[in-house]
Parts: structure tokens; C-alpha cells; sequence
């Protein structure tokens, strides 16, 4: 299998999978009744892992490295970056010096395109950001 059409099956796995969790989150209370480490697993852990450390099952298809997710804090100097994990999350930030993104882009995933503008529906995406942004600081390691 050549990388180009490695990339493209990678690409319709993923698509797939963000398909998939996109149809079973449109109900809103269900997501947002569900906890950071649900969000996680749902959203995050076949490609970050379950422990968040870059070893899902979908990282080796991915073309750039998955990041380990548990030393985010030790890179930043021993403090976690919030605001820039809410940041990529969200997709207002893309990290383009590390290549193009592969990471779906949460939040506009996360509610309908319909309600781009919204503002309850942004606050309820924003609140179970924070739900994510908050178990990844828990998750920590130094």
C-alpha cells in the first residue's frame, strides 16, 4: 500500500469515526450531561488513547505524530496551557508550523452548522470544552 493511499484510507477511518460520533452527539442534554472523561473517550482516545498518551488505535494511520497528551504541562514549562488546549480544541488555533491538522476541529463538531450563530449553542459547546480542558489538566504528568 503506497503512504498516499494509506492516507486516504486513514482519512475515511477518521472521517468515519467523526461521522459516527457526530450523529450519536446531536442530542445536546446527552452531551452535555456527560463528564470529561466520557467526552475523552468518545472524542479523543482513538487516536490520543485511552490513557491520553498518543497510542490509540488510530495513531499509527495518522501521517504526524500524535501527541501525548498527559505532558502538555511539561512542555509548557510545568504549567498546563489552558487557554491553548481550549484553543485547538475549539479550532481557533491550528498549530500550522507543525503541519496541516488532522485533529477534527471539536468545536464545530460539537452543534449543529445551523446555530454557528447561536450564542446558546456556543455557550454549551464552550461548557463542554471546558469539561475536556479540564480532564486533560487532571491528566497530567510532570
Amino acid at each position: 500500500m503506497t503512504l498516499r493511499t494509506a492516507l486516504r484510507v486513514a482519512a475515511c477511518l477518521g472521517a468515519t469515526a467523526l461521522l459516527t460520533a457526530c450523529a450519536s452527539m446531536r442530542h445536546e442534554s446527552a452531551l452535555e450531561s456527560r463528564s470529561g472523561v466520557e467526552l475523552y473517550e468518545q472524542l479523543f482516545a482513538s487516536c490520543h488513547g485511552v490513557d491520553g498518551r498518543g497510542d490509540g488505535p488510530m495513531a499509527p494511520h495518522i501521517k504526524i505524530h500524535v501527541s501525548d497528551l498527559t505532558r502538555l504541562a511539561f512542555h509548557d514549562g510545568g504549567e498546563f496551557p489552558a487557554e491553548d488546549v481550549r484553543l485547538v480544541i475549539d479550532g481557533r488555533s491550528d498549530r500550522r508550523m507543525h503541519g496541516p491538522r488532522d485533529m477534527p476541529v471539536w468545536g464545530w463538531q460539537l452543534y449543529d452548522a445551523k446555530e454557528t450563530d447561536d450564542v446558546k449553542a456556543r455557550a454549551r459547546t464552550n461548557a463542554i470544552i471546558a469539561k475536556l480542558v479540564d480532564y486533560l489538566q487532571s491528566i497530567q504528568r510532570l
